[in-house]
C-alpha cells in the first residue's frame, strides 16, 4: 500500500504515512480491531450517528461485505474520506440504586428484626415460665414463705384450737405486724386468731383456743400485714389457705357435726366419746367382779352391751333404776360404737375420693379406715363376751379380756414395742382415729390471696 498524498510505500496496518503524517486508515475506539480484509462494522454505546467502517459510512442493512466489481476503482486510489469525531464511551459503573428499591429494601429488613424480637419475647415468656423468676422477699414480703395450720383439743373432742407456724418469712416492716384470720367466705364471717411471734431465723408462730369447733367457724385462713391494733383484715395478704370444698364436708362430718348422730355431733366425736366411756365401763365392771357383786356386774355388763350396739341392737336393754345403787349408770348415747366406727370409715373414704382431695388427707384417710378396721374387730370379741356374762353372771372368766379390749378400743396397743401406737393394722385405736382425723384437716398457707 502507498500513501495517496506522497505515494510513500506504507504498510498495511498504518493509520498516518510516516512520511508527510497523511491520515491513512479512522482511527479505533480503544479495545476495537479489524481483522485483515475484515470489514469492521463500529456501533457507538450510545448507538448514536451512522455506522462507520474503515472506508466510510455503512449501509445498516447491509448482512456481508462483497468483492468489489472488476470495473470498480481501486479504493487505494480514492482519497480516503476523514474518519468521524471519536466519541469515547461513557465509564461504566454500577448504576445508582432505584428509590422504589431502597424502600422495598427497607420495609424487608424491618419486618426481619421484628420477627427476631417476637421470637425473643417468645421464648424469654416460655423459659420464664419454666423457671420463674424468684419473687423478691423484701420486708413484709412472703417471697418464698410457706406455713402449715394444725387443729387439736384443748379438751376433748372440740377441734377448738390451731397452731400456725410459718418458715422463710421476712420480718414486718417497722410498725407492722402479722396477723392471722379465720374466715368464712359462705357468710362472711371473720375470727380473728391473733398476731404471729417471731422465733429464730424467719420462723413466726401462733397458737390459738377459742370456745367452739373452728372447723364450723371457716374453711379460710389468712396471713395479713397490719398497722396497730386491727379488729378486721384490711392489710395486704401474705399468705393463705383454702380447704378443698368437696373434701371439707366430709372432714367436717368426721370431726364437727354429722346430721343423724345424737346432738349431731361429729362421727370421730361420737366414736372418741363412746371409747371413753366403754373404758371406763369395764373397769366398774372389773371391781364388780372383785366384789363378787352380782347385780352389779350385769349392770355393768348391760350398760358396755348398749354402748356397743346402740339404741337400736338386738340386745339393747334399759338399764334398772337400782344400777344407780351400784355406780352404774347407762353412758350410752344410743348411737353405737360399731355405727360410729363403720359410718366413720365411710366418711373418711368419701373425703379421700372427693376430686378436690390432696394428698395429705388422702393419707390420714386411710389410717382412720385402719383404725376403724382395728375398733370393730375388738368391740365384736367384747360384746360377746359381755353376751356371755349377762346370760351367766357367775362366769367372769373373760373378764380381763373385756377390760383389755376396751383399752384398745380407746387408746390402740403398741404392737411393735416401738414406744408408740401406730395407725397400722392390730394397734390404732380411737385415739388414734381421731388425731389423724385433725391431722386430715392440715391446711397449707402459701403466699398471697
Amino acid at each position: 500500500m502507498r500513501c495517496p498524498k506522497c505515494n510513500e510505500p506504507l504498510d498495511d496496518e498504518t493509520v498516518f504515512c510516516g512520511n508527510c503524517g497523511t491520515q491513512i486508515a479512522p482511527v479505533f475506539a480503544q479495545g476495537a480491531t479489524v481483522s485483515e480484509g475484515e470489514t469492521a462494522l463500529i456501533r457507538p454505546m450510545d448507538r448514536q450517528g451512522p455506522v462507520v467502517s474503515r472506508y466510510g459510512p455503512v449501509d445498516q442493512s447491509f448482512q456481508a461485505p462483497q468483492p468489489p466489481p472488476p470495473y470498480a476503482p481501486n479504493p487505494m486510489q480514492q482519497t480516503v474520506p476523514s474518519a468521524p469525531r471519536f466519541v469515547p464511551p461513557p465509564p461504566t459503573s454500577t448504576p445508582p440504586p432505584q428509590r422504589r428499591g431502597n424502600i422495598r429494601v427497607i420495609f424487608l429488613s424491618s419486618i426481619v428484626v421484628l420477627l427476631i424480637i417476637a421470637v425473643a419475647a417468645g421464648a424469654f415468656v416460655f423459659l420464664n415460665r419454666k423457671n420463674p423468676l424468684p419473687v423478691p422477699n423484701g420486708n413484709g414480703g412472703a417471697g418464698t414463705a410457706s406455713g402449715t395450720v394444725t387443729f387439736t383439743d384443748s379438751h376433748n373432742g372440740h377441734t377448738n384450737a390451731l397452731k400456725i407456724i410459718i418458715n422463710g418469712l421476712n420480718a414486718p416492716p417497722a410498725g407492722s405486724q402479722y396477723d392471722a384470720w379465720l374466715l368464712n367466705t359462705g357468710n362472711e364471717g371473720v375470727l380473728p386468731l391473733g398476731t404471729l411471734t417471731a422465733q429464730q431465723g424467719q420462723t413466726f408462730t401462733l397458737d390459738f383456743a377459742g370456745n367452739r369447733n373452728l372447723l364450723g367457724a371457716g374453711n379460710q385462713i389468712i396471713v395479713t400485714q397490719e398497722q396497730g391494733s386491727v379488729s378486721l383484715p384490711t392489710g395486704k395478704v401474705i399468705l393463705s389457705g383454702t380447704f378443698p370444698p368437696q373434701a371439707f364436708i366430709h372432714i367436717k362430718h368426721l370431726l364437727f357435726s354429722f346430721p343423724t348422730t345424737p346432738r349431731n355431733i361429729g362421727l370421730l366425736v361420737g366414736l372418741l366419746g363412746q371409747a371413753q366411756h366403754l373404758d371406763a365401763q369395764a373397769l366398774i365392771l372389773q371391781n364388780a367382779v372383785t366384789s363378787q357383786n352380782t347385780f352389779a356386774i350385769q349392770c355393768a355388763a348391760q350398760s358396755i352391751n348398749n354402748m356397743i350396739e346402740g339404741a337400736h341392737g338386738p340386745h339393747y336393754r334399759a338399764l334398772p333404776g337400782a344400777c344407780a345403787n351400784v355406780n352404774v349408770t347407762d353412758t350410752s348415747d344410743g348411737y353405737g360404737l360399731n355405727t360410729y366406727a363403720t359410718t366413720s370409715a365411710q366418711h373418711a373414704s368419701l373425703a379421700a375420693t372427693r376430686p378436690d382431695a390432696t394428698a395429705n388427707i388422702k393419707q390420714h384417710a386411710n389410717h382412720v379406715i385402719i383404725a376403724t378396721k382395728n375398733i370393730q374387730g375388738w368391740l365384736a370379741t367384747i360384746d360377746r363376751d359381755v353376751e356371755g356374762l349377762l346370760a351367766n353372771p357367775g362366769n367372769t372368766g373373760n373378764i380381763q379380756e373385756i377390760v383389755t379390749l376396751s383399752d384398745h378400743v380407746l387408746n390402740g396397743v403398741d404392737l411393735n414395742n416401738n414406744g408408740q401406737v401406730d395407725p397400722v393394722p392390730g394397734e390404732a385405736g380411737a385415739v388414734t382415729a381421731y388425731n389423724h382425723g385433725q391431722f386430715m384437716a392440715i391446711l397449707p398457707l402459701t403466699p398471697g390471696s
